[in-house]
C-alpha cells in the first residue's frame, strides 16, 4: 500500500473490517444451528438409553454433549443480552 499514512490506516482498517464479518458470520452465526445440532444428538442418545442400548462410551459422549449445550446456550444469552439492553433503553 501506497499513499499517506492517513489513507493506508484508513485501507488496512477497511480489510480488518471485512475480515471480522467473514469471522462473525463463520462463527457465531453456526451457533444456532450448533444448538439444535446438539439438542437432536442428545434426544438421540436419551431414546437409546431409554431402550438400554446406551454403554458407557455413549453415557460419556451425552455428558460432553450436555456440556457443550450449556456452553452454546451461555453464548448465545451473551449475544442477546447486550441486545435486549438496547431495545430496553430505547
Amino acid at each position: 500500500m501506497q499513499g499517506s499514512g492517513i489513507l493506508v490506516f484508513k485501507e488496512k482498517l477497511k480489510k480488518l473490517k471485512f475480515n471480522l464479518k467473514v469471522w462473525n458470520r463463520e462463527v457465531f452465526n453456526n451457533i444456532y444451528h450448533l444448538g439444535e445440532d446438539l439438542q437432536k444428538k442428545i434426544q438421540e442418545l436419551d431414546s437409546k438409553d431409554d431402550d438400554s442400548e446406551l454403554g458407557e462410551e455413549g453415557r460419556e459422549e451425552r455428558k460432553l454433549l450436555l456440556a457443550e449445550h450449556r456452553r452454546n446456550n451461555h453464548c448465545q444469552e451473551a449475544l442477546l443480552q447486550p441486545k435486549a439492553h438496547q431495545r430496553w433503553l430505547k
